[in-house]
């Protein structure tokens, strides 16, 4: 089996992998954060506006990207699959909604980052 079978908007692993990628961000995130606040943390007086925030509040946006690009992919799947193709087209549309709701949850898990200083 081909791991390009795998990437397409029909196949079950669609299912799993925006929550997996989620997962993924929010242990770097917050494993990350703490990682740095133990050895380079920034100055306290920055309050929420220094280098660490903004490292983190990137790697969000990329997360959240993806997350939103696969979402338009599955999307687009839906719209042009044949009506025959029942089961990948039903796959294509949880997938979609799995994706929105991951990105959500970025989107939610990434909030404080904007507002609270790192490391107090």
């Amino acid at each position: 089996m081909s791991w390009r079978r795998w990437c397409k908007p029909g196949h079950p692993a669609q299912l799993v992998l925006g929550l997996n990628l989620w997962g993924i961000w929010f242990i770097a995130m917050y494993a990350g954060l703490s990682v740095v606040c133990q050895f380079v943390a920034p100055a306290p007086q920055d309050g929420a506006a220094n280098w660490l925030n903004y490292a983190l509040f990137g790697l969000t946006l990329i997360v959240i990207t993806l997350l939103l690009l696969l979402a338009g992919r599955g999307w687009r799947y839906c719209q042009s699959v044949q009506q025959d193709s029942r089961p990948q087209r039903f796959i294509a549309y949880v997938s979609t909604v799995l994706y929105l709701m991951a990105a959500l949850a970025t989107l939610a898990g990434a909030l404080p980052v904007l507002v609270l200083p790192p490391c107090i």
